[in-house]
């Protein structure tokens, strides 16, 4: 066996890094009046909307989204990998909110699937039972843990 074959190459991903911040000010006013801002994830989902439709746009190949909480009690951002890396090299994130960051590196293995996107679709992951995970963001949380991930049916 050779060295590549039994230590493949990991798949990089470009992943973008959006401020918690910027999330809650592009699209936390969309918290229906009522509705607990900390858990309540329609913010999230305009988001993830608007990402995907950019992203499937701008998909010159099939690619899995994932996304994880990055950060410390000084400020969290929303990580989003799109591997491999060059199905969306045209993608521009910041249209859809400013990226903190972006890199090119192989994604957490540990991430929550977000979606997969192919050139003009994208589709919310979704688990055997049909749940998807989304990301709360729509108002500070009051502690200095990441705003977290919730399984939505």
């Amino acid at each position: 066996m050779t060295a590549t074959a039994a230590y493949p190459r990991p798949v990089k991903a470009r992943t973008f890094l959006f401020a918690v911040e910027e999330l809650r000010r592009r699209y936390g006013h969309l918290v229906p009046a009522g509705a607990d801002p900390r858990s309540d994830t329609s913010p999230f989902r305009a988001f993830r909307e608007r990402l995907l439709e950019e992203a499937a746009l701008a998909a010159a190949g099939p690619a899995r989204v994932s996304m994880w909480w990055e950060g410390t009690y000084n400020g969290y951002c929303l990580a989003v990998a799109f591997a491999p890396a060059g199905a969306v090299t045209r993608l521009d994130a910041g249209t859809v909110c400013p990226v903190e960051l972006e890199r090119v590196a192989p994604p957490r293995p540990d991430g929550y699937p977000l979606a997969t996107v192919a050139p003009g679709r994208a589709e919310v992951a979704r688990d055997d039972g049909g749940s998807a995970f989304e990301a709360p963001f729509g108002a500070a949380a009051g502690h200095f843990g990441a705003p977290g991930m919730r399984r939505i049916p």
